[in-house]
């Protein structure tokens, strides 16, 4: 009974206390929040983007990465230019992308990170693809950032040696594959002449999949355009959606009205308890 008395006098006194004091309080919540709306007005605008990409980095690699890992490398890399803009290092960041300096200069952020989709058991499972967020300061750069990207994967030494040998690799492959197909095709027109049956089956491995075909040239045509596909279309980095062109800027207005009116109600507090102490 006690503490409840104590309680509803304490929220008694505390009422009084803000009606006694509620033109100062008043006073610095508004110009807290009207201090908060002139900055966001007057403060340089900035754009958020976001792009979905792919890179084929892990295939030229030949490293049995885990599911979750077969972007890792491109979302490094992209992440790594962080570094860069945290450090406002902006002849570094316009060298690696290909990019003058005053276009380097109006990014804001850039990072990257792995895209997942969930099943029918409600797990998640993580996609080919991943995700790059982009904030600059200009719009109209976008687009030139993102040709900057495609430079600066094209550029890289680690990933050029890597793809060089992925295409040089590939090419050799489906060489041999289409000697193969002339000597198997020889093989049957002669032994057609000789009425012979040089027909079989053969199991073709395509990276961790298995199909068995009844013909030999069938699956190996199969197979050298699998390759071949592969080849032409795994890029180091490859835009499955473009970056956005947005023209709406971003503010942060209504979470900064938020805080500094808490906080300033909290000094306006703090405040007309020392005024009333010392007028009494």
């Amino acid at each position: 009974m006690t503490e409840e008395l104590n309680i509803r006098q304490f929220f008694t006194s505390f009422v009084k206390f803000i009606v006694r004091n509620n033109k100062l309080i008043y006073s610095m919540i508004i110009i807290g929040v009207l201090s908060v709306i002139i900055f966001q007005k007057f403060k340089t605008p900035y754009y958020e983007t976001k792009a979905i990409c792919m890179s084929g980095i892990s295939k030229y690699e030949r490293v049995d990465y885990e599911e979750g890992w077969l972007q890792r490398t491109a979302i490094d890399l992209i992440n790594y230019l962080e570094i860069n803009i945290e450090n406002k290092d902006y002849n570094e960041l316009a060298y690696l992308l290909g990019i003058d300096i005053s276009v380097a200069q109006k990014i804001k952020k850039i990072e990257a990170e792995q895209l997942f989709q969930k099943d029918m058991n409600e797990e998640f499972f993580s996609l080919n693809k991943f995700e790059v967020m982009l904030v600059v300061f200009d719009n109209n750069i976008i687009s030139e950032i993102q040709e900057g990207l495609l430079y600066y994967f094209n550029s890289n030494n680690y990933v050029k040696k890597y793809y060089e040998e992925f295409i040089e690799s590939s090419n050799k492959i489906i060489l041999d594959i289409n000697q193969e197909m002339k000597l198997l095709e020889k093989i049957r027109i002669e032994g057609s002449k000789n009425r012979m049956d040089f027909s079989s089956s053969l199991k073709v491995i395509n990276g961790q999949e298995k199909s068995e075909v009844s013909n030999q040239i069938v699956a190996l045509s199969q197979y050298r355009e699998d390759i071949r596909t592969q080849k032409e279309l795994l890029k180091p980095l490859s835009f499955v959606q473009d970056f956005a062109k947005v023209n709406q800027k971003e503010d942060d207005i209504l979470i900064w009205s938020i805080l500094v009116s808490f906080l300033s109600f909290l000094i306006s507090l703090f405040v007309a308890l020392i005024k009333e102490i010392i007028n009494n």
